[in-house]
């Protein structure tokens, strides 16, 4: 835990503790302009603090301090306010709070390319207004109760005992400012509910600032609409207790509800592995060769500063490789996750369109499973949270650094065709930065990966449980149960990389592969051939510095320093490189691209503006046709020719839903991410800065091969060894294929 390790000296990237949270929050309580009520006291219009996390200081502010020795910033808050009850009428408040860690003064908080006025109806579910919801639910089962209880093998909703319904909620939560309306489905609480919807959908509408006035507006079950419960009550009542086509699943026992559980199936199938016997683990022969002191660490050349925001979740700061910043900042900005579904099977699927940060995708990172999420090596990390309540959580062991080996050379080369002869194969190991979230259904990996060349991957892996509907048989997808299945759906996820390629000053090369004719005067039967070349821009406004994947015209994105050469004379970069991508299927004029508009690139180069600090807000999935952020407005023409430049990355993956999804979308299905390559910026290959390399030379004036001794420790065999070791394959070098110039 982080709590065993020695404190740390404050640093400025650090998130706010439990110590600053706290202060916030008492600061603003205290505040009676504001007349905000604690929030576990409150009820669904009351004024509360939703959420408050760290408010980075401008960026010159911090390098004057972290690179000029000048005074470290002020730290401070950001804070969101929901005010129903207020002098300027009901609406959400974005403010800052400090300094800290006692703080004196708050203020609005207002962007240019930000709507100024947040209405109250974008503001994100809060646990206030989900209690006037269940009131509503628990009004409308007293009618629906008993019918759903016999059709559905005695599961209830009120006074349920151990078989009862819950509800889950999608989004957007009214499209238009002017409403506020949401679907919930219904399913059976068991382990795995994802899994187990029963067909039941309630349209409820929380529109306006009077929760009284709050009511059920429609209801899906069996198919159909239905204005009231009553309606469905008089049906079942006339028709025989029968609802129209629906046939519900109802096992014969509760134990055959476990195709939702994890538990091993080994009673149905042969069980692995045999004897149970444990697989692989990894070890550190000689000790950790990271360090951490709080939030920073150090390994192999790297420097970097871990941070979670409570709104999107993991950021880094200020990365260094041996000792020059390669990037200020790489911080997750948005998850989206947009469904397909006919809506004549569930409302609440076919108009689901998800931005997980406004679900809180920090507090969602919950303790990692030992030996299993993170390597039995790992260290972890924690951090305190205030999102939709009133005490501050910490969550502890919600993040992890490790290093790994990864099982195959960086580099290698065996020449045995001529002389001289040699074996080399350089080790390839990583340190893995990881934090699992789990919002809702889906938990998702996220990973930022140090190579000892300089490369950094950034990746995210999608498992978790499928948001099931009663399966229809039609075109969405497939049965994953008896009567459930998944639908099709994407995820696409958004990233800010601030990228300092050997400092501020940096421009966008677009490096395009095209097709020319080659020219062959010497050949006898044939004069031409095709070819390929790059083709050089370097972009000069923002509105030729993005780019949408084309396989037709491959292009590389690069991120340069045109007054900072290599030795080679080319100006040193690091490029943008795709792992996954997708292209948006939907009409740049649909409404809810306004809010999505993020979608619509692989990458935009802007240049950096402490006015645009994120690319959505958590006030967008409620009110997406009139967001608060358009990332549109970000592209306005600026210059990107030697400035300081933010690339806006975009990448994702489609899922459509099959039986291998049940009970849980596994880690060999959906990854996504891009990678920072370096372009030019070394001379030659950094790696080659370590030692790890085995390399096996032949001696021909003895016959003889041996290991180059490359100073490193003799590593301790803490286990058994398996396997050749460097020394063994130097004793067996001449095979068959040594031979050909003996």
């Amino acid at each position: 835990m982080e709590e065993d390790r020695p404190a740390a000296v404050l640093s400025p990237f650090n998130e706010l503790s439990v110590q600053e949270l706290t202060a916030v929050r008492d600061f603003l309580l205290s505040q009676p302009e504001l007349r905000l009520v604690k929030y576990d006291e409150a009820g669904p219009t009351d004024n509360v603090l939703f959420t408050v996390e760290m408010l980075p200081a401008a960026k010159a502010d911090m390098l004057a301090h972290i690179d000029g020795g000048g005074p470290a910033p002020p730290r401070r808050a950001y804070a969101v306010l929901f005010l129903f009850d207020h002098a300027d009428g009901a609406h959400c408040l974005q403010v800052e709070v400090g300094p800290l860690p006692a703080p004196t003064y708050y203020q609005p908080i207002r962007h240019n390319k930000q709507t100024p006025d947040i209405h109250i109806h974008s503001r994100p579910g809060s646990e206030p207004e989900y209690a006037g919801v269940d009131a509503l639910m628990v009004e409308a089962f007293q009618t629906l109760d008993p019918i759903i209880a016999e059709v559905n093998g005695g599961y209830r909703y009120v006074d349920c005992g151990d078989k009862c319904l819950t509800w889950t909620d999608n989004a957007p939560r009214g499209i238009v400012r002017s409403l506020r309306k949401a679907w919930f489905s219904m399913m059976r609480k068991v382990e795995g509910q994802y899994l187990h919807p029963i067909g039941l959908e309630f349209f409820i509408d929380t529109s306006g600032t009077n929760s009284s006035q709050w009511y059920v507006d429609k209801i899906f079950y069996a198919n159909r609409l239905w204005n009231t419960s009553q309606e469905i009550a008089a049906w079942y009542e006339a028709n025989n207790h029968t609802t129209p086509g629906f046939k519900p699943w109802n096992p014969e026992t509760e134990e055959d509800y476990r195709f939702s559980t994890f538990n091993p199936r080994i009673d149905t199938a042969p069980h692995r592995p045999p004897g149970g016997r444990p697989g692989p683990r990894q070890f550190e022969p000689a000790g950790k060769r990271y360090t951490v002191i709080g939030k920073h660490v150090n390994w192999m050349g790297w420097d970097l500063n871990l941070g979670m925001r409570s709104t999107a979740g993991m950021r880094l700061w200020d990365v260094r490789f041996n000792g020059t910043r390669v990037a200020y900042e790489i911080s997750l900005q948005e998850a989206s996750a947009a469904y397909g579904g006919d809506s004549a099977s569930s409302p609440f699927q076919a108009s689901t369109f998800y931005f997980d940060s406004s679900w809180g995708m920090g507090p969602s990172h919950l303790q990692l499973v030992p030996g299993s999420d993170c390597p039995d090596t790992a260290t972890y990390f924690d951090f305190a949270h205030l999102w939709n309540g009133h005490d501050v959580r910490v969550n502890t062991n919600s993040a992890c650094v490790f290093e790994l080996d990864l099982g195959q050379p960086l580099r290698r080369h065996h020449q045995h065709h001529t002389r001289p002869k040699f074996a080399a194969s350089m080790k390839s190991y990583a340190l893995v930065v990881r934090s699992i979230s789990t919002v809702y259904n889906y938990d998702y990996q996220w990973d930022h990966v140090f190579y000892t060349d300089g490369t950094i991957e950034v990746k995210v892996q999608a498992f978790g449980y499928l948001q099931t509907v009663r399966y229809a048989g039609n075109a969405y997808g497939y049965p994953i149960s008896p009567d459930a299945g998944g639908t099709l759906h994407d995820h696409v996820c958004h990233w800010k990389v601030d990228l300092d390629v050997a400092g501020q000053s940096n421009s966008l090369l677009r490096s395009t592969i095209v097709p020319e004719v080659i020219e062959m005067p010497w050949h006898p039967t044939v004069q031409s051939t095709w070819g390929k070349r790059v083709q050089r821009t370097v972009a000069e406004t923002e509105h030729n510095a993005t780019l949408l994947i084309n396989p037709n015209t491959p292009t590389y994105m690069t991120v340069v320093n045109e007054d900072k050469l290599n030795s080679h004379g080319h100006p040193r970069g690091y490029r943008i490189d795709h792992k996954t991508y997708t292209y948006s299927l939907i009409p740049d004029d649909a409404w809810i691209m306004q809010a999505a508009s993020f979608m619509k690139y692989h990458v935009a180069v802007t240049a950096r503006k402490e006015d645009e600090p994120t690319s959505t807000t958590i006030f967008d999935q409620a009110t997406p046709k009139e967001p608060v952020v358009r990332f549109e407005d970000y592209i306005d023409g600026d210059s990107v020719r030697k400035q300081d430049l933010v690339a806006w990355v975009s990448a994702g993956t489609w899922h459509i839903p099959v039986s291998e999804d049940a009970p849980n979308t596994p880690s060999t299905a959906h990854a996504v991410g891009f990678v920072l390559r370096p372009f030019n910026y070394f001379d030659e290959d950094a790696a080659l800065h370590t030692r790890e390399v085995t390399i096996i030379r032949k001696d021909f004036s003895t016959g003889e091969a041996a290991v180059v001794d490359t100073g490193m420790v003799k590593a301790r065999d803490c286990l058994p060894h398996a396997g050749l070791t460097a020394q063994e394959a130097a004793d067996s070098f001449d095979s068959p294929t040594d031979d050909y110039d003996e």
